[in-house]
C-alpha cells in the first residue's frame, strides 16, 4: 500500500509548491549516467571512473551540509525556550509560618489591607508601599510631611515618604499569616501588623499602630 503523506502529496511537490529548496531533490535530479558519458567521452574510462566518483562524493557532502545548515527548512533562531522574567523568590524568613494569598483576589495591582483596616497597601511595579491610618509614630526624615507612606522596591530602598498617591483603604483584606507577592516584593499581613520586603535588594519595612521599621 503507498504510503501517504501529510496533505495527500509527497514533500518534495509540497517543497517545490511553497517555493522551497530542498536540496535531497536536487541531488535526485543529478543525471548521473549523462554525466558520466560527458566525462567518459573526455577522459580514459579509468580516470573518467575515479573523476564521478569524486565529483559525486563532493556534491553528496556540500548537499549534506547545505541541508544540515538550514535545519531540513526550520528557522533555526526559532528554537529553544522562550525568554523569561527572572525574580527571586520571596525570603524563606519573611513567609515562614503563613500561606499564599490565592491570586484570584487580586489583580495585577495587589491593593489589600490589614484585617483590621488600619493599615493599606499596595504592590505595583517592583514597589510596595504601606500607610497607617491610626499610628503612634512620627516618621524620621519627611520634613513635617503629615501623612508619608512606608515604601521599598526600585531603586530606592526602604524609606518613609510623602511622594506618590497613598495605598487605597478599599483594597481586598489580607488575612492574618498571610502573603502576597508582585514580582520581587512580598508583603505578608502578621498580628503584629504587615512587613514588605524586597528579595532583590534584601531591604524592607515593617508597619504598625505602635511602631515602624526600615532595614
Amino acid at each position: 500500500m503507498p504510503q501517504v503523506y501529510p496533505g495527500g502529496r509527497p514533500q518534495h511537490d509540497q517543497d517545490r509548491q511553497a517555493g522551497r529548496w530542498n536540496p535531497l531533490v536536487a541531488l535526485r535530479a543529478v543525471d548521473t549516467e549523462r554525466f558520466t558519458g560527458t566525462l567518459r567521452s573526455a577522459v580514459p574510462h579509468r580516470t573518467a571512473a575515479v573523476a564521478v566518483g569524486a565529483t559525486l562524493a563532493l556534491a553528496v557532502g556540500v548537499v549534506v551540509a547545505a541541508y544540515a545548515g538550514t535545519g531540513s527548512g526550520t528557522d533555526a533562531a526559532g528554537v529553544g525556550a522562550p525568554a523569561t522574567d527572572a525574580t527571586v523568590p520571596a525570603p524563606a524568613d519573611l513567609v515562614a509560618g503563613s500561606t499564599a494569598a490565592d491570586p484570584a483576589a487580586f489583580g495585577d495591582v495587589a491593593a489589600f489591607t490589614s484585617p483590621t483596616g488600619n493599615i493599606a497597601c499596595r504592590v505595583d511595579g517592583g514597589e510596595a508601599r504601606c500607610d497607617v491610618r491610626n499610628r503612634q509614630w512620627t516618621a524620621e526624615g519627611t520634613d513635617g510631611c503629615t501623612d508619608p507612606g512606608l515604601v521599598v522596591g526600585r531603586a530606592g530602598g526602604a524609606r518613609a515618604s510623602c511622594d506618590g498617591v497613598p495605598a487605597p483603604t478599599d483594597g481586598t483584606a489580607l488575612g492574618y499569616d498571610t502573603h502576597v507577592t508582585r514580582g520581587d516584593v512580598t508583603c505578608v499581613s502578621r498580628r503584629t501588623g504587615v512587613e514588605c520586603r524586597d528579595a532583590a535588594s534584601g531591604h524592607g519595612f515593617s508597619a504598625a499602630r505602635a511602631s515602624y521599621r526600615l532595614y
